[in-house]
């Protein structure tokens, strides 16, 4: 160019267009015969299609920065939204390649890319390699493009790179002719989109002082899967956007089995409807109410989603959702800089990865720009989106140190199985806090525990186990201080008690425990499980569990759940007169017992009354050596950093020497496996790379969506010091809280089903009281655990029914690689 670049910049523009269906008609589409030939071809494979099996991805989430992207736009904007998440993500990263010192750390903090360039640039590679590939019975066409001008020359490690991992071709621009260089750009994203995105340069002027343009576009149609949304349903009804304002509106209507759950931390149901190819499916979140709205999109994050996911069951349900169509256009800038990225609009921008010599030093983004467009009808769906980025010129040995907050493990590795699972945030505290202190109102039901119930299917193992973990996440954030639980001790209750329920309150149950709908399936896992991890049991190992019924003398209790009891949960029954004052005495006496005098109580004096019909009670004792003692004369006085108090001294063992060791940065932690004597049980440390109370948090979080055997086959043999603190904890928590979070509500309210314990009927859950105890030392780790159930007597179903008549937010993702490809909101259809 004759003048000068110094001053001039970089524009990004990202498009997206969503298309559902034949029946959408756009002249350019009509033009394009392997359209109308994808449509024939759809429609006739969808006769011979076999059921949608529905896995739910459980790899690593990468759409943390999306849900912020969604919650923020929603704050800033009062209508319809439509943004394309990786759209945009894709221009951005593209940014990220070139940036350095704060300019990067900022794209890769708001991203949350994984941590190195070499694992952002595989999970891009990854993601774009899945959403390129060639399907007859969807369209998804992805394009990245990098417009430079002439004068302009790219480094040729970068432009390397973005061709290698990213697909994104350059191509050389006369910018001084801003016209030709318009229509040039405009062109290739009319044909990216099918021509539904005319132009993403409306103004030349906008193009004043570029040197490059980054460019991003995507189009999507899929035809629903199995459709059931029959054109001759669709009918006219009010669409309420609040309480007060209504308006006549068309509905799509169905009835069918689809993929339900509902969310009573979103209050609000989610369904899902798959797209033909088993790849794509769309999501819809709808609060329970009119206005709840505001309160889906204040909660929803992926941890949530994905835990709410895992938990869909495939039921009949009728489903009526609106038909809709809109484009919407959004510049990035301001909401960028909201979110923290700040430095690619500012003359401090360092993007000198870009460009050669001097002038990469001058360049800076002025504008992001992001069309999209959607339309839903009765055959499916299409979207589209690009986004536009505009750039110019501006003027020895491994050491494993648990001396922070962590997270730990015990389990069977044969099964899988997670025996205690807990949290250390101070070694020096011996008694966690509660998440309700008071339980003088604890009645009926004690069940000390479950475990993940197991199957010979490794796949279903893994699906017991997520309750695991998601409870472990769960109880972390509703408590304090140091915490140590049994999820072994209590999914071994809620399965027993499981085993006498019915209607919602038994589907609440299999739902949150992914306890198979077959109860002799259940019933065989479960026998299995508990025969295989009390087998485990050897000279240097003992493991002991027991289950027992306390029944009213008043009472009767079905033989059959009686018989089921002793023959597949080794469990047996006691009559109790729970009015007498010694009544509590009598079962702590039992938990003393089963616990080897570890756990001294679980029932406090007074609590039961002689309203108690039955207390189902669990108790787990775990005592084992380690495989390699640490050596105590090695035991020395170290700081341990405790959130907002700082160094205190306590107790570390160490050992130098081989364990199975990684550091893995999705989760952003260290893990080490310690194995006990008979090498069938460990302990896993889980350390976040990073001090403080939310990173720990964070971790957790992230460890409900890793399959424990992942974690596992992360871990390689590593020679390496080893210093662990010594450890007791013991505490008492009212599990009702969590377990009401999970997903188990009915058991606790006036509705619930008891019917297979109590033929009679007219019972509930008042509480879940869980006791543990754990201490870890240079020998080994003694742990038990209990839990209790109160049944109280009571005084005293159609399908579901998904009518999308109010505001709602919905996603399309890529089941394959999770990647959300869409996500909106509807007020107005």
């Amino acid at each position: 160019m004759a003048h000068s670049l110094f001053g001039k910049l970089i524009k990004l523009f990202t498009q997206s267009l969503l298309h559902y269906g034949s029946a959408v008609v756009l002249p350019e589409i009509q033009k394009d015969s392997s359209q109308s030939t994808l449509e024939h071809q759809v429609i006739l494979d969808d006769h011979h299609a076999d059921e949608d099996v529905f896995i739910p991805y459980q790899g690593e989430r990468f759409s943390i920065f999306d849900w912020n992207l969604c919650r923020l736009m929603a704050r800033k904007y009062h209508e319809n939204i439509l943004i394309s998440p990786i759209s945009l993500k894709l221009a951005l990263v593209l940014l990220y390649e070139g940036a350095q010192d704060q300019t990067a750390h900022e794209l890769a903090g708001v991203l949350h890319l994984p941590i190195g360039q070499l694992e952002t640039r595989n999970k891009f590679s990854g993601i774009l390699r899945s959403l390129q590939e060639v399907s007859n019975q969807y369209r998804l066409n992805l394009g990245t493009k990098m417009f430079l001008d002439r004068n302009i020359s790219l480094k040729q490690s970068y432009s390397a790179v973005i061709k290698t991992f990213y697909n994104t071709d350059v191509e050389p621009s006369n910018f001084a002719d801003v016209h030709s260089t318009a229509e040039r750009i405009n062109s290739w994203v009319k044909n990216i989109t099918y021509g539904n995105i005319q132009t993403i340069i409306d103004d030349e002027n906008d193009m004043k002082d570029s040197i490059m343009m980054v460019l991003n576009a995507i189009y999507f149609k899929g035809f629903w899967f199995k459709n059931k949304f029959l054109p001759n349903n669709t009918k006219i009804d009010k669409f309420y956007e609040n309480i007060n304002k209504s308006f006549d509106v068309k509905f799509m209507k169905a009835f069918g089995n689809f993929d339900y759950v509902e969310s009573p931390e979103l209050d609000a149901k989610i369904l899902r409807i798959p797209y033909q190819g088993r790849k794509f499916a769309m999501y819809f979140i709808l609060p329970r109410t009119i206005d709840g709205l505001d309160y889906v999109i204040k909660n929803v994050n992926s941890f949530i989603l994905s835990r709410y996911v895992g938990m869909m069951q495939r039921l009949p349900v009728e489903v009526t959702i609106p038909r809709f169509k809109f484009e919407f256009t959004t510049h990035f800038e301001s909401i960028l800089r909201e979110m923290g990225i700040r430095d690619i609009f500012d003359n401090t921008a360092i993007l000198t990865g870009i460009a050669k010599a001097k002038r990469a030093q001058s360049l800076i983004v002025t504008d992001i720009i992001q069309k999209a467009g959607i339309e839903v009808n009765e055959m499916g769906t299409a979207a589209y989106a690009a986004t536009e980025v505009n750039v110019g010129n501006k003027v020895a040995d491994q050491q494993f140190n648990a001396n922070h907050p962590f997270v730990f493990y015990i389990e069977d590795e044969t099964t899988g199985t997670i025996l205690y699972v807990g949290r250390v945030n101070n070694p020096l505290m011996s008694i966690g806090s509660t998440l309700e202190t008071s339980t003088k109102q604890f009645v009926p039901v004690s069940t000390v525990g479950n475990s993940p119930v197991q199957q010979v299917d490794d796949e279903i193992n893994e699906r017991f186990n997520y309750f695991n973990v998601e409870f472990m996440q769960i109880v972390n954030d509703l408590s304090e201080g140091n915490v140590v639980m049994s999820p072994l001790s209590i999914k071994t209750a809620l399965t027993i008690l499981s085993e006498g329920t019915g209607g919602r309150t038994r589907e609440e149950l299999l739902s949150t425990l992914r306890l198979p709908t077959d109860q002799q399936q259940t019933r065989d896992i479960t026998k299995k499980l508990l025969q295989t991890i009390q087998n485990n049991g050897t000279s240097e190992t003992e493991i002991y569990l027991a289950n027992r019924l306390w029944i009213g003398q008043s009472v009767e209790v079905s033989n059959e759940f009686n018989n089921l009891l002793k023959f597949y949960y080794g469990g047996d029954t006691k009559s109790m007169a729970f009015g007498n004052a010694t009544s509590s005495e009598v079962i702590n006496d039992w938990v003393r017992q089963a616990t080897k005098n570890h756990i001294h109580s679980i029932i406090d004096p007074g609590t039961l009354s002689g309203e108690t019909k039955l207390l189902l009670t669990s108790a787990l004792y775990f005592k084992a050596k380690w495989r390699t003692a640490f050596d105590e004369n090695a035991t020395r006085n170290r700081c341990f950093n405790i959130p907002e108090r700082g160094c205190f001294i306590v107790p570390m063992m160490e050992d130098l020497s081989t364990f199975r060791y990684a550091k893995i940065a999705s989760l952003k932690a260290e893990v080490v496996e310690i194995p006990y004597h008979d090498e069938k049980l460990s302990m896993l440390i889980v350390l976040p790379i990073y001090q403080g109370l939310q990173n720990l948090n964070i971790v957790s979080k992230d460890l409900a969506h890793k399959r424990i055997s992942e974690l596992l086959e992360c871990l390689k043999d590593t020679e390496l010091i080893l210093q662990l603190p010594r450890f007791s904890i013991e505490s008492k928590i009212n599990l009702k809280p969590a377990l009401e979070s999970l997903g188990i509500r009915e058991l606790f309210n006036f509705n619930a089903n008891l019917s297979g314990i109590l033929p009679n009927g007219g019972a509930r859950v008042r509480n879940v009281v869980h006791s543990a105890k754990i201490e870890v030392n240079e020998q080994g780790t003694v742990a038990s655990a209990a839990t209790a159930f109160a049944i109280i007597p009571l005084m005293g179903a159609t399908h579901d029914i998904v009518r999308v008549d109010r505001p709602f937010l919905f996603l399309i993702v890529d089941r394959p690689s999770s990647t959300i490809i869409f996500a909106g909101r509807v007020i107005q259809p």
